[in-house]
């Protein structure tokens, strides 16, 4: 079975005012996208809303791992959002539905790229097949923000990682203040997601330091995020962003809204 579209992934809804967590069968799978190519569907469109509305109901949008054996500038000029297929609805029994592939929706950073969508009208659900190189939630890509947090491991402080990673100039109108906090966020991202991985795998992860660099050395990568997703493909719904494919959470509201009755005028009419 392809690992694809991960195990164990989880969805985050709405009922009536009410969040519950669903987990996704081990059938959900998208298929890995290799050097191969396949066919490619016809066109592409903006992004297209559900046909029945259903994302006023919730948050009907979910992230699945789309592994893939293709850089971003390979995915770029293959235009391979169009060959991702989900073999099967990760919410519904195999055959029991008709999965609809919907227009991709839109990447910028680091340029102009798609994400396959499809949609199940019977749960009222999309999803999104979000390769490996991607940060989730997040714009840009895994090894751009380990680059980041590489060069503040390196020693040089994050105001110097900060120019040179994200120069702040009167160009961009980028400040030095606004640049340490963007590094700082994704330092802060990384360290805590490398904590939890090593938790969350203490057999594989024993007596490793929690950096990037010491994880490097002990998976023998210069691409920790990247591999990490796959090493972790089974929980990756648990894990917080830029790895985990965690939905955003709904605020939800309450279909019909019950019409507070009237406190009257302040201090009451005395009746006579």
């Amino acid at each position: 079975m392809p690992v694809s579209a991960t195990d164990g992934s989880r969805e985050q809804g709405a009922e009536r005012g009410k969040l519950w967590l669903k987990t996704f069968p081990p059938s959900s799978t998208a298929r890995t996208i290799g050097r191969g190519g396949g066919a490619v569907p016809d066109g592409e469109r903006g992004k297209e809303e559900a046909r029945d509305g259903s994302h006023h109901r919730g948050p009907g949008e979910v992230q699945l791992r789309l592994a893939s054996t293709l850089t971003f500038e390979q995915y770029v000029t293959t235009q391979a959002w169009k060959q991702a297929t989900l073999d099967a609805c990760p919410l519904c029994g195999a055959g029991t539905c008709r999965l609809e592939r919907l227009a991709p929706y839109l990447r910028k950073v680091p340029a102009v790229a798609f994400v396959a969508r499809f949609y199940c009208p019977r749960q009222r659900v999309s999803f999104g097949l979000l390769p490996d190189f991607y940060a989730s939630r997040v714009p840009g890509l895994l090894d751009a923000i380990e680059h980041v947090v590489t060069s503040a491991e390196a020693g040089g402080g994050t105001e110097h990682t900060a120019n040179t990673v994200r120069p702040a100039d009167a160009t961009d109108a980028v400040t030095l203040a606004a640049a340490v906090a963007w590094v700082r966020r994704r330092v802060a991202w990384v360290r805590a997601l490398l904590t939890v991985v090593g938790s969350l795998l203490p057999a594989l992860f024993a007596g490793v330091e929690r950096s990037v660099r010491a994880f490097r050395e002990h998976l023998g990568t210069t691409s920790v995020l990247v591999a990490l997703r796959g090493i972790c493909a089974r929980h990756l719904h648990a894990l917080p962003r830029p790895l985990g494919l965690n939905p955003r959470v709904p605020v939800a509201l309450p279909r019909d809204r019950v019409r507070r009755q009237s406190m009257g005028p302040d201090p009451p009419t005395q009746g006579r």
